[in-house]
């Protein structure tokens, strides 16, 4: 074979357009990544949800050494705070289980995306509100013990700057935490768009 019976050997092959997708395994590959994907979501926001078990036992434990009212006072208001975002992590994870996949896959992705979207930012603002409310309760007793004072400028300067770093940390985890779902649901939408 010549040079030029290779060139149009290779020239003819890279010019064929690949086969056609049939649109039945298409719909069915993407259904099943958009099912994997929600289960692998859930179990990420219940992973989550467990990291705050651990605190709450440290606070538990902390009462005992003994009860007084300041203790069981400050272990309670812990033990709520953390509650709610454990509550908030866990009333995400059941609403992206209650996505009904038996309607067209379009509709279930765009669903799924919603909700995770909403988690994140659902996750987002009640960690923040945690940092919000104890720097208030901090502020709230130094001031309670020691009245206008330098040390209550100082508590509540030091306040603000922990809120806003618990924002931007807080942000940069949460995007990191679900922009691999974000970049998969956008890929299997991606996907279905594609002519077949």
């Amino acid at each position: 074979m010549d040079l030029e019976a290779i060139k149009r050997c290779w020239h003819e092959e890279a010019q064929a357009l690949p086969p056609r997708l049939e649109e039945g395994p298409v719909v069915r590959m993407v259904t099943d990544r958009v099912a994997d994907l929600r289960r692998r979501v859930r179990r990420r926001l219940r992973r989550e949800a467990g990291y705050y078990l651990p605190m709450m036992a440290v606070v538990g434990a902390g009462l005992a050494s003994g009860f007084t009212t300041n203790r069981v006072l400050a272990a309670v208001s812990v033990g709520l705070l953390l509650g709610v975002v454990m509550a908030t992590l866990w009333q995400a994870q059941r609403r992206i289980e209650d996505i009904p996949l038996d309607r067209s896959v379009r509709e279930a992705l765009l669903d799924l995306g919603s909700k995770v979207e909403g988690a994140a930012r659902a996750y987002l603002a009640v960690y923040v509100a945690l940092f919000v409310v104890t720097a208030g309760a901090l502020v709230g007793f130094v001031w309670w013990r020691h009245g206008v004072s330098p040390l209550l400028a100082g508590t509540g300067a030091v306040g603000v700057l922990v809120v806003v770093w618990s924002h931007r940390t807080g942000r940069a985890y949460v995007e990191r935490m679900f922009r691999r779902y974000q970049v998969e649901l956008a890929q299997c939408l991606c996907q279905l768009q594609e002519p077949m």
